[in-house]
Parts: C-alpha cells; structure tokens; sequence
C-alpha cells in the first residue's frame, strides 16, 4: 500500500477474538489467531500485544517495528549472550529439537509493485522500488517478508534453536527481539531531483509466535525418613547426561496422636499418602512455574513412588494450572502434566515390614521386647506410614489410581545380594544403618515372611503374646525392605545389586537418563 492510501487498512477492521480459557484472546486484525498453530504453552511463546509497534500499520519513519519474545522455559546452562551451550550435544541427547518455527501474521507488503509517484516533488514521476520489509532475530537477519497490495500473508521462518535465547537459571526470563525494518529498499532510491530516498510502504504485525521443542525436567520425590537432600548422588548423574532435575521437595508426616490407637482407624496418622497428595498439589507447581514448563517427569524413591502416582492420578479429575507465561499483562496458563514416572524400589504392593509395625502397636514396649526383635524393632520405629505400606492396602492403592492417560511409568526393583549367596555381606551393605548384620536379618525376614498377625491373650499374671509368621511359598529377592515383586509394577530397568538405602546412586540415574534419551522405558527427549 502506498503511503497517500490509508483508508484500506483504517477499514480493514477488528480480526476475530478467539476466547480460551488458559490463555487471553487473540488481539488484532489479520484473520488469524495464534491459535492457528497451536494454544500459547511453555514451548510456543506469542507475543500478541506486548509491544508499542504491533497492531499499527507504519512507514519506515515510525519504525522499525519491534517485538520482544521472552522465553521462560530453562533448558541448560548458556553462554553470556543467552545461547545454549552444546547445542549439538543437547539435540543427540533430545534434550531440544534443532530448529525453532517463527510465524507471523503480515499485512499489505507490497513485494512485487514497482511504483512510478513524483516522490521529490519536481513534477517529474521517479521509478520507486518495491516493498522490501527485512526481519531479525536478535538482531540477526531472517529474510523478508512475503505479500501482495491490501491482503494478509502468514509469514514462516525457521532457525536453528542455537540462535534462541533461554534463561541462564530457573526462574529467568530471556528476551528474543525480532525486528522489522521497513521499505529499506526505497531507503536510498536515487530521486530525479538528485535526492535520494523515498518513504513509499508500510506495513503491519499482527502477532509474532515462537515453537521450539524441549525435553522437561525431572521432579525428585524422596521416600519415608528422608528429605529432597538424599537425592545428590542421583542427580549428579543427571546432570552428566543434560538432564535437569529438582530435588527441592521434602514432605512431612502427620504427627502422632497420643495415645497412639492400635490398628489402623481412620484418622490423619494413618492417611500419609493422602496428606502428601495434598503436598505434592501444593510443592510441584511452583518447581513447574519455575523452569517455565507445563509438563514434568518424576523419578522417585519408595513410598515416594505411592505418593507420586496418587498425586499424578488425581491431575485427571482435578486438573492443576500453572503460569508459563504472560500476554498483555495476563498470565497464560496450562494444565499440569505428568509424562512419566520412574520409581526406585517403591512398594506398590506393600511390604510385610508396615505389617509388623501395625501388629505391634497393640504392644506395650515392654510387651513387643518379649514378642521377639523384629517386634520390638518394628515398634521402636513406629511410623505414620505403616497403614499405607501394608501389602492389602498398597495394592489397593495401586488399583484405585491409575496413572494418567499418556504418561509412562518404569520401575527399578533390586536384589541387595550381589553375589547370589543369599546373604548380604558387609560389601553389599555399606551405607546401610545398622550395617551388614542389620541387612543381612532383614533381606531373610522379607524374603521369608508374607504376612504376620500379632495375638495378645490375657493372663494372670502375664499376658501371652503369639507372633505368627505366614511363609512365602518361595523366598522372594529383595533390596533389604522391598520385594522386588512388589517394586517391580512397571516395566523394570536391568538395574540390581543395590540396597534400598543407595539405590538412587550416581550410576544408577546415568542409566536410567541414557535409557530416556534413547528413548527406552521412558521417553524424556523433547516434545
């Protein structure tokens, strides 16, 4: 369109508002919303109305037009410029996809128009050149823009995702400027009048969207009598293989009601992984806000892995939004994703231990002492979550809440017996509380025993205490708490050879990240 012709774009009127409930309408006159690719996520980040040159039709002297993208999503570590490093490295592993798609919506570029207009005022007609709109990404060029006289054209670009920035941290916001300069090739058009230069096009930006893909992060969930911080050698392994994780979370159990009541009625006690359910909802959006994601995969530890699934289960029925973005001053917002769960040693089926915890609060200590060691052991160390770790009700767990349509779970259930003697030695026990002897006792007890019931009959002067013991019909390998039966529910890593207290070593999360980026049991590459 020519400078003199104004009308046509002041008529062209309002595009269509599409509405969505995460995200604020689209704003502007092309016929497109952004919605045409896809709805604003973590890794399609649109700018539709955050800058002072978008939704103006302008000359060259009211440019250039120039619209900033910010990217929140962390990906990995990147230079001083905002660039990722080892970009090739990243793309092997799936960490990103190599290239980023950049659209835009363009109006009225003139491109193939070769006016003849008196620009310099001496009544004679100079031969002007036709629209050339250059645009640049941090200030890098891309191309020109596409078009004809009064219409909108989708424009597309692709870039190599090296020339993207991220954030240097979690919790960042990087800036990627895309510029338009406009009509530069009538910038220094000869004139018939000896000047030089004409201003002749303008043209306008609805909005701009950048699509990239990229791997999640990790969400770390610890197991009972434990904290975020057991997970350092785990992560470390990550990290060697581009992976990020969060281990930030640590969940706390109900305290005990005293006097503590035998069994297991139903009260807050005993409901521990409803309470770290209820946790989870409140600790794992802001780990999601934080990277800038609206999806997750979490590797988890024992009962972690119970708590984890509950959470994840629930995100069915009571979706969980969180903030990956902003458009106009507004929050764009997404449902929660949980795309895979990995579990190291978890007991979806329980474990005889939580029995014999349950079983001996009956007892008086004095009373569990004479029941034997593994009673008085089990009642020293009593714990809100024995209730939920009994095998009936694990199972039941495990029944009742199916992991989300989509998402992919993947187990790793040991044999703390390296060496096959069915015993564990000092070698197989390092790390372990209590040490070998400690291990050894448990690793027979589990193996051995499926059930215990615990029988007080009064007496006259002494109360007689029966402990019995219901046999496995074959000894069941183990990781010194957990059966490999019942923490092998998924699908298993060839992973063994480590007790329950150092499995999440270093190797161990170098093996199951290469699996991931394979893709193997789970896939953790880009999305």
């Amino acid at each position: 369109m020519l400078r003199r012709s104004l009308l046509a774009w002041l008529l062209s009127g309002a595009g269509p508002l599409l509405a969505a409930s995460s995200f604020p309408p689209h704003q502007g006159s092309s016929p497109w919303s952004f919605t045409v690719i896809a709805e604003p996520s973590d890794t399609f980040v649109v700018n539709d109305t955050d800058s002072s040159t978008i939704d103006r039709f302008l000359f060259r002297s009211e440019g250039p037009i120039v619209i900033d993208v910010p990217v929140r999503r962390y990906i990995a570590p990147v230079n001083g410029n905002g660039f990722l490093h080892n970009v090739e490295d990243l793309i092997a592993r799936g960490v990103v996809g190599r290239n980023v798609s950049i659209r835009l919506p363009a109006f009225d570029v003139d491109e193939n128009t070769f006016p003849v207009v008196d620009c310099d005022g001496d009544d004679i007609p100079d031969q002007l050149r036709n629209e050339v709109d250059e645009i640049y990404l941090n200030d890098e060029k891309l191309g020109v823009l596409k078009g004809n006289n009064e219409i909108w054209l989708s424009q597309s670009f692709t870039v190599p995702i090296s020339k993207i920035k991220f954030p240097a941290a979690p919790g960042g916001v990087a800036i990627n400027r895309l510029r338009v300069e406009i009509d530069v090739a009538n910038r220094d058009v000869p004139l018939s009048s000896g000047a030089v230069g004409c201003e002749v096009w303008a043209v306008a930006i609805d909005w701009i969207g950048a699509k990239y893909q990229a791997t999640s992060p990790v969400v770390l969930v610890h197991g009972i009598r434990s904290s975020g911080a057991v997970w350092g050698n785990f992560r470390t392994g990550l990290t060697s293989n581009r992976v990020e994780s969060d281990a930030s979370i640590t969940l706390n159990d109900p305290a005990a009601p005293d006097p503590l009541p035998a069994g297991c009625p139903n009260i807050a006690y005993n409901n521990t992984i409803q309470n770290n359910v209820a946790q989870l909802r409140s600790l794992v959006p802001p780990i999601a806000e934080k990277y800038g994601a609206d999806s997750l995969h979490f590797a988890v530890h024992s009962k972690g892995g119970l708590d984890t699934r509950g959470f994840l289960s629930g995100l069915a029925s009571r979706p969980v939004q969180v903030t990956v973005g902003t458009m106009g001053g507004q929050p764009v917002k997404r449902d929660l994703e949980g795309l895979s769960l990995v579990t190291l040693n978890t007991p979806h089926a329980g474990s005889v231990l939580a029995r014999y915890g349950v079983e001996a609060r009956q007892l008086t200590a004095l009373q569990a002492v004479r029941a034997g060691l593994n009673v008085a052991a089990a009642k020293s160390f009593e714990g809100a979550y024995y209730c939920d770790l009994t095998p009936a009700r694990a199972s039941a767990f495990i029944g009742a809440n199916p992991l989300p349509s989509g998402a992919v779970g993947a187990s790793v259930a040991t044999d703390a017996d390296q060496n096959g003697n069915a015993q564990i030695e000092s070698a197989e026990a390092g790390g372990f509380t209590g040490g070998a002897v400690i291990a050894n006792r448990l690793y027979q007890l589990i193996g051995s025993v499926a059930d215990v019931t615990i029988t007080v009959t009064p007496g006259t002067f002494m109360d007689s205490i029966t402990v019995t013991e219901t046999p496995n019909a074959t000894f069941l390998r183990n990781d010194v708490i957990v059966t490999q039966q019942s923490a092998g529910l998924y699908p298993r890593y060839p992973i063994t050879g480590w007790h329950h207290l150092n499995v999440h070593a270093t190797v161990n999360a170098e093996a199951i990240a290469r699996d991931a980026q394979t893709p193997g049991l789970v896939d953790w590459r880009a999305r």
